[in-house]
Formats: C-alpha cells, sequence, structure tokens
C-alpha cells in the first residue's frame, strides 16, 4: 500500500487543489485525497493509502499532507512536478474518477459533503472533549465501521464511470480535436475549424450549435 504523498503529489501535479498555496486549496486536497481512499475502497475493497484519516471540524483530513502543504507548499509543489506515478490502472482509474466526480466542487462544497458522512460524524464527537478540545488521536475515522458512506461515494463513481464508456465523438483538425455530441459535421464545419485551428492555443475543444451559429469552446 502507497504512502498518501504519491496521491497528493497527483493532485496537486493536476491541479486538483484549485486555489494553491490557500486555505481552501489545501481543505479541497485533503477531501480529494479521502474520497479517493473511500472510493478504492468501494471499487476494490481495499484503502488506497496506509496513512490514517481524522475528522477534523471542516471534514476529513490526512494531516501530514495538510500540514505539509500549509508550512511547504512551495517544496510540496516542487516535489509534485518533479512527481512521476507509476499508479497501477485501479489506483489510477480511482483518482480520475475522483477528479471527474468531485473535482468541479468547491472546498466548501466538499467540506459540507464530508459532514454528511457518518464517519465523519462519529469520528469528529469521538475526539471532542467537554471543554471543547480535540484530541486528534480519538478522531481516526474507521471506514470498515460505515459502510453506508462507502456505498454513497461508491455510487457516485460507477455513475461517472457508466457515462464515460459512451464514446465521444470528436473530429481531429490539423492536429486540434474538436469534440461535438449531436451536430453534423459537414464540409463548412470542417472549413470553420480549419481556420480556427490555425490561431488557437489548445489543441482540444468542445463544439456546438448556438440557433445555428458554429460555437467552440
Amino acid at each position: 500500500m502507497r504512502d498518501v504523498y504519491d496521491f497528493a503529489k497527483f493532485f496537486i501535479k493536476s491541479g486538483a487543489d484549485s486555489m494553491p498555496n490557500t486555505y481552501d486549496g489545501n481543505m479541497k486536497l485533503q477531501k480529494m485525497l479521502v474520497l479517493a481512499d473511500m472510493a478504492h475502497l468501494a471499487q476494490c475493497h481495499s484503502p488506497l493509502f496506509k496513512d490514517d484519516v481524522l475528522a477534523f471540524e471542516n471534514g476529513l483530513v490526512v494531516e501530514k499532507v495538510r500540514l505539509r502543504y500549509r508550512n511547504d507548499y512551495s517544496g510540496f509543489k516542487s516535489d509534485s512536478e518533479r512527481f512521476n506515478p507509476d499508479f497501477n490502472e485501479e489506483e489510477y482509474e480511482t483518482l480520475n474518477a475522483v477528479i471527474g466526480v468531485y473535482g468541479h466542487l468547491t472546498a466548501k462544497e466538499l467540506s459540507d459533503l464530508n459532514h454528511s458522512f457518518q464517519s465523519w460524524r462519529q469520528a469528529y464527537q469521538n475526539g471532542m472533549s467537554e471543554n471543547g478540545y480535540h484530541d486528534k488521536k480519538k478522531s481516526v475515522v474507521n471506514f470498515e465501521d460505515f459502510p453506508e458512506d462507502i456505498e454513497a461515494v461508491g455510487r457516485a463513481v460507477r455513475a461517472y464511470r457508466e457515462t464515460r464508456r459512451i464514446a465521444p465523438r470528436y473530429e481531429v483538425v490539423n492536429g486540434v480535436t474538436f469534440y461535438y455530441d449531436d451536430m453534423i459535421m459537414t464540409d463548412d464545419v470542417i472549413a470553420e475549424l480549419e481556420k480556427f485551428a490555425q490561431v488557437c492555443e489548445d489543441d482540444a475543444y468542445s463544439i456546438c450549435r448556438d440557433d445555428g451559429r458554429l460555437v467552440i469552446f
């Protein structure tokens, strides 16, 4: 089983923290790591990494990653950019599915999602003393005790994978890939795409018709 840093570096390198070197960026990274762990438990029946998951006020956290991101973001970012992952197929599938399902959500939205998990509520209560002190050692989450939380994440990931099985329609014009759904690829459209491909900056776009007008985004 891998160290959680491998997956943290993958997410940072992929830009999955969304707002780099901020409190929210750190929070989102934590949630993506934990959701990946839960998704892997749902799909492969084993944890993604060996490190403990803790219940904090804002949701579930992997503490050593949280502290490294907060205290040494520059070094963490550099390590991530140099990182060349050698994940197996199941690990890649888990990570990419979690980015696909949850990557568009904000840190606050992911925190709210965490608060819906019984695993978070129970571990957070376990770690709180009567005087308000939060004991990290008592806040460790045991996901095996909360199969309903794992299944909820598993359903989301399975639904995402099912939609991905539908092969996208696309046309490659002058080395640029244009994805589309239900429009007809006519010679006139190809001619417009050829002109666009000569001046565009990216190598992939989506296209559609809007009131008869070709829209490229």
